[in-house]
């Protein structure tokens, strides 16, 4: 069963089962540059090479009740002929909570795959009007596969602390 409620800041998205709340979204930090205008548009022929990266992180704002921040972070910059074209920055965030009967190992998939799903379609928009309205073509961000993201970063996660224990194993190892 799906509900939706609001609160005295605005409206609240719920997902099915209530599992997790949206109650709000907003721009944390918005950067755009474009350095080497107006002479960039001057040679529009050559296509730039245009580099995305992403991130998301989260962090408890009240683990008690269960409330989370999410902050999708989108990074872009453009080159063309060896010049920057454009460098874009965008940190979006969202306020969650989780279900009180949810599983507590459920907590951070939810928050890291949920939260940015939600989140992306807003910091898109953004980012696509920002390089837009600093002279150049909308930027069209393709859709993120978030479960994937988080999968890997729980790999890298876990390769990390793999390394870090055959480390200490040969400290202790060197000092006996």
């Amino acid at each position: 069963m799906t509900k939706k409620k609001s609160s005295d800041a605005g409206e609240s998205v719920t997902t099915p089962d209530q599992q997790i709340t949206f109650h709000s979204h907003y721009i944390k930090d918005l950067s755009f540059e474009n350095p080497n205008a107006p002479v960039i548009y001057d040679n529009p022929a050559n296509a730039p090479q245009v580099s995305v990266n992403f991130s998301v992180t989260s962090r408890p704002i009240d683990e008690k009740d269960r409330h989370y921040e999410v902050v999708l972070t989108i990074k872009a910059s453009a080159q063309q002929d060896e010049q920057t074209m454009f460098l874009a920055e965008l940190s979006y965030g969202g306020e969650v909570s989780i279900a009180a009967e949810m599983d507590e190992r459920a907590i951070q998939p939810v928050v890291m795959i949920e939260g940015p799903r939600f989140l992306f379609p807003f910091a898109r928009a953004l980012m696509s009007n920002v390089t837009r309205d600093g002279g150049f073509m909308p930027l069209n961000i393709q859709p993120i596969d978030f479960i994937k993201l988080y999968q890997m970063r729980m790999q890298q996660q876990a390769e990390q602390q793999a390394a870090q224990k055959e480390n200490s194993k040969a400290e202790d190892k060197a000092e006996d």
